[in-house]
């Protein structure tokens, strides 16, 4: 009994095993009570390129140290999963994207499609933590139709 309750404590002290929980779908930011969020700009990117309407193109979080959760969550279009992610229904369909695990990752690259009549900018709410204890609020990144970076 004792185990398991230790094992409890452990797990507890990581990124949620198994994925944001829905309610990070609101604010973006994870269910870590009673631990606020770390000031300050968040060390974390998210790169892909320009998009076209309707073509899926590749996106990548990358930062300045290892991490174990991440959550995306598109304005507009969605998310394919694959290894180590899985989509969620923030809004609608698979809006969001969130990890299947709390191993150490030093990226993590999604499939997302933007909507066959998108038009303009997609804001993509990036939240990333590195550990129970270390995560900042979301970032917004602007998705550009047009030019060859995300802007945030």
């Amino acid at each position: 009994m004792l185990s398991l309750v230790l094992l409890s404590l452990v797990a507890g002290s990581l990124a949620h095993f198994n994925g944001a929980p829905h309610q990070a779908c609101r604010e973006g930011v994870p269910n870590h009570h009673p631990v606020p969020a770390t000031g300050g700009t968040m060390p974390f990117t998210l790169t892909g390129g320009a998009y076209t309407p309707g073509q899926p193109i590749q996106l990548t979080i990358t930062g300045d140290r290892p991490f174990r959760g991440f959550l995306i969550k598109a304005s507009e279009g969605h998310f394919h999963a694959s290894g180590g992610s899985q989509t969620m229904a923030c809004d609608s369909g698979a809006d969001a994207i969130t990890h299947t695990n709390n191993i150490d990752k030093t990226s993590v690259t999604v499939e997302y499609t933007p909507p066959a009549s998108a038009v303009g900018s997609i804001a993509m709410r990036v939240t990333v933590v590195v550990n129970h204890d270390l995560y900042w609020n979301p970032s917004t990144f602007m998705l550009q139709q047009n030019g060859d970076v995300i802007t945030g």
